[in-house]
């Protein structure tokens, strides 16, 4: 089974915080990567057929920053709008931009466009600017305030099972089976097997409410990593649906230790 292990020192389990607010680009991302997969299977399938019928033209390009569904790590940000998000992206190293389009395509031919992106073309990145704007006022905006909402939520019931019991058990209650021993977060059913050390930089978690399984770990050097997990009711929010019911809280944890990575 494929496992995801994040390795925390003591320094890392002080700096664990779940954001604040939802992430509209990473939320999107997440969306938009169910909506292409057959990830949630049947229950998902009535969502993922609306949602690929109503993605409007303007939206297509962002079909091609993930061939054989590898998108460029520089697209997951956690900016509180669209706007906020967009100038994380922009911001992004011309280096690491060029490294990750190379990395996603390899020998696949290459749009016209996303070589633009590669030599940092600002037509190529208004195109994206807009493409994601397209998709989000399509898949996104209609349940925004839902996935607020659900967020609150998700947010309020961390805060209370750290508060009653631990960040350990806050974090191994985020997903069913996971265990946190010797300071190691062991995560199963991620894809692909990976080791993430921390080092000292800490982690944000960050709930999606459209991802139904499996973490989407952002690694970037010198940053806080930053986990994005499935959460709330199971299915993806309607408009002016109700919000999720609270899960319990969970009886039983791992103390953890702490082992530092290897450098």
């Amino acid at each position: 089974m494929r496992v995801l292990r994040v390795h925390f020192t003591a320094e890392d389990f002080a700096r664990i915080r779940l954001a604040p607010r939802p992430a509209p680009l990473q939320e999107l991302n997440a969306a938009l990567t169910t909506a292409v997969t057959q990830r949630g299977g049947p229950l998902f399938a009535p969502w993922r057929g609306r949602t690929l019928r109503s993605l409007p033209a303007a939206s297509s390009p962002l079909a091609d920053l993930v061939p054989a569904g590898r998108p460029p790590s520089f697209l997951d940000v956690i900016g509180d709008t669209m706007a906020d998000g967009f100038e994380q992206i922009r911001a992004t190293r011309p280096g690491l931009v060029r490294v990750e389009l190379e990395r996603v395509y390899g020998v696949v031919p290459v749009p016209r466009w996303i070589r633009g992106l590669h030599a940092g073309d600002e037509t190529a990145w208004h195109t994206l600017r807009r493409a994601q704007q397209a998709a989000f006022e399509t898949v996104l905006a209609p349940v925004w305030s839902v996935v607020q909402d659900l967020h609150r939520e998700e947010f309020t019931r961390y805060a209370l099972t750290v508060a009653e019991h631990g960040v350990a058990a806050a974090l191994t209650g985020l997903a069913p089976g996971s265990r946190l021993h010797e300071g190691v977060w062991e995560w199963p059913g991620a894809a692909p097997d990976r080791d993430v050390c921390l080092n000292g930089r800490g982690l944000v978690l960050l709930p999606t409410f459209h991802h139904p399984a499996g973490p989407l770990l952002q690694d970037t050097p010198g940053h806080p990593a930053v986990l994005t997990y499935p959460a709330g009711p199971g299915l993806p929010p309607t408009a002016g649906a109700p919000s999720s019911p609270p899960r319990p809280l969970p009886r039983s944890w791992a103390a953890p230790g702490w082992t530092p990575c290897a450098s």
